[in-house]
């Protein structure tokens, strides 16, 4: 059922605003409407502000470039593909395949809330993604790394390692967020709280930086910057800056730590199971993108397991 501007329905949304209900010259829903109806709903919902503000900006440009009075069910499956294409000039892959995921979720919505049809939209494929091999960051480059960190870096960077917390995830920690038993409490995407375990040594550099930052109320960030509490933004800067400063060129941000944390705990003899819930994936095929091994642990493998060398009896002793 298509709401229409003017219904009578008291269940109608906004039903006592019909002025909100933007629709073109045939009485259909446009796309900037649209959009605003959709965020709204996610934020009510109790969606987190970051992916909130993940869907605003993809949205935004969706508009921008194929305009707000445009009505939903008058879009093109076409044009919407050719805008694809068109990201895919600045964009990887792996972004525009986010932005066709959003462009679904808008559809299904829509569809769901009986507001359009939006078959143009719910009728995007999901584009095919590169796998690639993620190399962790070597052993070397974390420890000149960790040679010129301060207290608080120092603190932040193995947290980071030893726990492979999101970027976000460690900006958003409390005070009240350190556990008795060692653990930390971290809200992750969609809000979602799990508890993450803490190695000696990250815990030990922690409770170091803590004697130089000073108590404070439970609700108080963590990790404190010169002005306040420390950004998702302001770690990324703080890892650059650590990068630039032992001059390593290679690839090296938080979501590097991340990689290497995963890689490193699978071939220690972790299991994807607790890896998985460490990480805050709901499946384990998001798992599967973080412990890839790289080729040296795959040669060191294969030469213990080899079945042709066990029969030759060369295999490795």
């Amino acid at each position: 059922m298509v709401w229409a501007p003017d219904t009578t329905d008291l269940w109608a949304p906004d039903s006592g605003r019909p002025d909100l209900w933007a629709s073109d010259s045939k009485g259909r829903l446009i796309l900037g409407r649209a959009v605003e109806l959709f965020l709204a709903a996610k934020a009510a919902e109790g969606a987190s502000p970051r992916t909130i503000e993940w869907y605003r900006m993809i949205l935004v440009r969706l508009v921008r470039a194929i305009g707000s009075e445009r009505a939903l069910d008058g879009l093109d499956p076409a044009e919407l593909r050719a805008w694809l294409v068109e990201l895919r000039t600045t964009l990887s892959p792996v972004s525009v395949a986010g932005y066709v995921r959003t462009l679904r979720v808008l559809g299904n919505w829509l569809a769901a809330e009986g507001l359009a049809e939006a078959a143009a939209l719910r009728g995007l494929r999901r584009p095919r993604v590169p796998h690639k091999v993620i190399e962790p960051v070597a052993d070397d480059v974390l420890r000149r790394l960790l040679a010129v960190c301060s207290v608080r870096d120092r603190a932040i960077v193995l947290l980071m390692l030893d726990t492979g917390l999101r970027v976000s995830e460690v900006a958003g920690l409390r005070l009240g967020d350190l556990r008795a038993d060692g653990t930390l409490k971290v809200r992750g995407k969609g809000s979602h709280e799990r508890m993450v375990p803490v190695g000696s040594t990250a815990r030990q550099t922690i409770v170091r930086y803590l004697g130089q930052r000073g108590p404070g109320r439970p609700d108080e960030a963590l990790f404190l910057g010169r002005k306040g509490e420390i950004s998702a933004r302001g770690l990324q800067h703080m890892v650059r800056r650590l990068k630039g400063r032992v001059g390593v060129t290679g690839r090296l941000s938080p979501h590097s730590l991340r990689h290497t944390f995963a890689r490193s705990y699978l071939v220690n003899g972790g299991d994807v199971f607790s890896l998985q819930r460490i990480l805050g994936h709901t499946t384990l095929d998001m798992v599967k993108r973080y412990v890839a091994l790289a080729d040296v642990d795959l040669v060191t493998r294969h030469a213990a397991a080899s079945p042709a060398d066990r029969l030759a009896g060369t295999g490795h002793r």
